[in-house]
């Protein structure tokens, strides 16, 4: 059983067409160093974000990013897979998870597909690093409730933010934990859910990550 929850009356997300990405050279002042460009956007207003690691948790997008989704409904994407490669620190959070193209046919990519404005989708970009920690990826999201539609999500950046040699750094307990609550609450595929909590931290953790996360009063459930 799944849901897709809208936070007032809107529009059909399902009426927009495909966004167009357009980035700025590295010399840009332009925020974000990106842009998305597309007449529907700019028309409506709104843009497609798929989520799949810690913003897939309420707690995260709601309480640490202040973001209040339009709609949220749970999705995959085909012939991409997770990733733990973006290098995070040491001993304290070792890696951040990346949206990545696969060469199998049977890799999904499951998430949390949101409705955001503008103004909150900028609020994601920056506190996520969009042109300096991530590039965005367009990518094709099916939805549990059979909608197909065109979205922006993020892949590591190239450089030395990213590990090396194609590898996976495993993360903190804590920081997966983020991951199993949201992809509970938003009621993804039990198998996929499975395959989360198969991932097996990462063990050269020596703060609490629970704790800390608490702090920050993100909920990650019980």
């Amino acid at each position: 059983m799944f849901f897709c929850s809208s936070s007032r009356q809107t529009y059909e997300i399902g009426q927009l067409t495909t966004s167009k990405l357009w980035r700025k050279p590295p010399s840009s002042t332009s925020t974000l160093h990106c842009r998305i460009q597309a007449d529907d956007i700019l028309r409506f207003g709104r843009v497609r974000y798929f989520a799949f690691g810690s913003n897939m948790n309420p707690g995260v997008m709601q309480g640490l990013r202040q973001v209040k989704p339009i709609k949220s409904c749970p999705g995959v994407v085909n012939q991409y897979k997770l990733a733990f490669n973006l290098v995070g620190t040491p001993a304290i959070e070792p890696s951040f998870a990346s949206a990545e193209p696969s060469d199998k046919d049977d890799d999904e990519l499951h998430g949390v597909l949101y409705t955001l404005t503008r103004s909150d989708w900028q609020k994601v970009a920056r506190t996520e690093g969009v042109g300096f920690a991530y590039n965005l990826e367009e990518v094709v999201v099916h939805t549990y409730e059979g909608r197909k539609l065109q979205a922006v999500t993020l892949r590591t950046k190239p450089g030395l933010l990213r590990a090396p040699f194609g590898r996976d750094i495993p993360p903190s307990k804590g920081y997966l934990d983020l991951l199993i609550k949201g992809a509970e609450f938003y009621n993804l595929k039990e198998e996929y859910i499975d395959k989360l909590k198969s991932i097996q931290p990462n063990p050269a953790v020596f703060v609490n990550t629970k704790d800390m996360y608490d702090l920050l009063r993100i909920n990650i459930g019980n």
